[in-house]
């Protein structure tokens, strides 16, 4: 009698054990099957085994509309800044200072972006820098040591960790999109999915290259700096203390001359070209005045008082009397 019991124990203990292990199996199947049906590439095979494969069950665009899960940012937590500066410098020699500069620049692994020279009113330049941002102190320190004076100096920075971290969220969840697009293109059978699914793709690849382009132009921006040079030339002869520029004066005043001549003679040269225009305008205007004139006179003859009109500023003539009259 002990016996019949010990082994219906021991079977309910093995059946329920085995209750146990297949609704583990279920669940995990379950949540397995979930996930897969969550990506659209899932939802696109399910579509075809419940349709029989053909045109029937959901199509692919409702798997096109899924929605994609966020990537995972891995952008470092270092601060992302562009910096910039500008120098105004006066200097012996423009043209030589102006070759130095693009050495120093050079040998730190930047480059001149632009250089314009004048000489109206004295020799200037204004140069444009590139140089790596992290030599754009050590820059500005070489560049001021070539100059005799620093009219101004400053630099600025703007920071764009937001911005670089936005940028770059949004464009790893654009090629997470294109990818799964891309498996969906795969599996597709009929020409319909096919088009919209490349339609989808076209789409989300023009994102792609404009954000690619922005996240260029930016890390550009951030590895290297600009540096605006505005360099004059020094010309002075320091007398008793007295900083005299007769030569700059005088070549400023002969340059504002020449300037006001010009013009007079363009106006001259334009009023003659303009001469016979401005003839018809007077004729015109005279020949207007003529005819209000004498259509004023006329309205009044027809409708004014009937009396012998007259210049105001004309004096009545005297009758003239007849012979043998008084």
């Amino acid at each position: 009698m002990k016996s019949i019991t010990a082994s219906k124990s021991a079977l309910l203990r093995r059946v329920f054990a085995a209750v146990l292990v297949t609704l583990f199996l279920l669940s995990t199947s379950c949540a397995k099957k979930a996930a897969l049906m969550s990506t659209p590439a899932a939802l696109y095979s399910s579509s075809r085994n419940r349709g029989g494969g053909g045109g029937g069950g959901l199509s692919v665009v409702a798997a096109l509309n899924a929605p994609v899960s966020p990537g995972q940012s891995d952008a470092p937590a270092i601060h992302k800044v562009i910096r910039n500066g500008s120098l105004d410098l006066l200097v012996s020699d423009v043209g030589q200072s102006i070759d130095k500069i693009g050495s120093l620049v050079t040998n730190v692994g930047g480059f001149v972006e632009k250089s314009t020279q004048t000489n109206s009113g004295g020799h200037s330049a204004t140069v444009t820098l590139r140089v790596p941002a992290a030599r754009l102190d050590q820059v500005i320190t070489q560049i001021k040591g070539l100059a005799t004076a620093v009219d101004r100096e400053s630099v600025e920075v703007r920071d764009v960790t937001r911005e670089y971290i936005d940028l770059d969220a949004r464009l790893r969840n654009a090629q997470a999109e294109e990818a799964q697009y891309l498996q969906i293109l795969k599996r597709a059978t009929t020409i319909k999915d096919t088009l919209d699914v490349t339609e989808k793709l076209s789409d989300v690849r023009g994102r792609i290259e404009q954000m690619q382009g922005e996240m260029k132009f930016l890390v550009a921006q951030i590895d290297m700096s600009t540096l605006e040079i505005s360099l004059r030339a020094e010309a002075d002869a320091a007398v008793a203390g007295i900083h005299w520029r007769p030569l700059r004066q005088a070549k400023i005043a002969l340059s504002e001359m020449v300037s006001g001549l010009a013009d007079w003679v363009d106006s001259v040269v334009a009023f003659f070209i303009n001469l016979p225009l401005i003839a018809v305008w007077f004729l015109s205007i005279v020949a207007l005045i003529v005819v209000a004139f004498r259509v004023l006179r006329f309205v009044w003859r027809r409708l004014g008082p009937k009396k012998s009109w007259r210049l105001p500023w004309k004096h009545p003539t005297p009758p003239v009397p007849t012979p043998g009259s008084g």
